[in-house]
């Protein structure tokens, strides 16, 4: 079963990586201005914000509201190789991006790759910063967002945030929960594996990375920003149809149902994968959230849904809001 990060961004899925950018590797020079790194909560990443931005409380970052701006962290199960390859002009494209410069850095001692892209949103056009970085097991990007009206004011400050960027400065790997809003337990065929951003995900084999062609997965995770959710149902069946790894989307079951003590939608849908054609069942609640609202996925090939869709239920039932673990402090 193919990864979920598109679930909560889906213009912005990595997808098949065929491109190496041409770049030229400099060495970083750091401004002696820069704050002292913070741990990002849920990430084994320092950074050093730019000036007022805050601790985030949708994801793993900092923002600013005034500015419309943010910084995300993202770990990333799988070869920084491959993510790499897609950081290019015709790459980008297919997600909405312009590629506006790119080149390599040295960070924290470890070779990373800078772009600076621009894209339409919400009826404006921003201007991202990206840096990617990482092993053969693992890839870390730390995108930050803001308005083009705002790059005289927070465009350098970006940059140089991301420039501080240091790696695996967690003695252990964060608690899976660390900084959520929210937890889930277990069922007896689906098992915690780890987090990508704000997002828990849960799989058979309690593992992150690929997973077998018939394997479950199961994603819990908070939106990045509101929704207008008035028309509850009309919006989870918009949502399920974004799920961009999946085509001819058939929703089954569909209606209103209980988390708790709250009311979210609940829907069951079939597909086809387009990477290899089978027939894919989609299993979604979208549970209304005072900042968004809280998206559960889970997909599983047809062939199993009978099995896998009840655990999946199960798995959705066990949802329950926290306060979120604070862990950001100096490192």
């Amino acid at each position: 079963m193919r990864s979920l990060v598109n679930y909560l961004c889906p213009r912005e899925t990595h997808k098949d990586m065929r491109f190496i950018t041409p770049i030229v590797v400099i060495l970083l020079h750091v401004s002696p201005a820069v704050a002292q790194a913070i741990r990002v909560t849920g990430t084994s990443v320092a950074l050093a914000p730019p000036a007022d931005f805050v601790p985030s409380s949708r994801f793993p970052g900092f923002e600013r509201a005034d500015l419309q701006s943010s910084l995300m962290v993202s770990e990333i199960p799988g070869p920084v190789a491959d993510v790499s390859r897609g950081m290019t002009a015709d790459g980008l494209a297919t997600r909405g991006m312009t590629l506006i410069s790119s080149t390599r850095q040295l960070v924290d001692g470890r070779e990373a790759l800078l772009l600076k892209v621009s894209q339409p949103a919400g009826g404006m056009t921003v201007h991202k910063w990206m840096i990617v970085s990482g092993d053969a097991r693992t890839t870390v990007m730390i995108v930050g967002t803001f308005p083009k009206e705002y790059e005289h004011q927070i465009g350098d400050a970006m940059k140089d945030s991301l420039l501080t960027a240091r790696w695996a400065v967690a003695a252990a790997s964060p608690d899976h929960f660390e900084g959520l809003a929210f937890r889930i337990s277990p069922t007896p065929s689906l098992k915690i594996a780890g987090r990508m951003s704000n997002m828990l995900m849960l799989t058979e084999s309690g593992r992150m990375g690929p997973q077998g062609p018939n394997a479950a997965l199961f994603a819990v995770g908070s939106s990045l920003a509101p929704a207008d959710l008035s028309d509850l149902k009309a919006f989870a069946i918009t949502r399920a149809s974004q799920t961009k790894q999946l085509k001819g989307l058939r929703v089954s079951e569909q209606g209103a149902t209980g988390i708790g003590n709250e009311t979210a939608y609940e829907l069951v849908a079939e597909g086809t994968d387009i990477a290899t054609g089978r027939l894919v069942t989609l299993y979604q609640v979208v549970l209304p959230d005072p900042q968004g609202y809280v998206l559960m996925q889970g997909m599983v090939a047809s062939t199993r849904a009978a099995t896998m869709v009840p655990e999946f239920r199960k798995a959705a039932q066990t949802f329950r809001r926290t306060a979120p673990s604070p862990a950001h402090g100096p490192r």
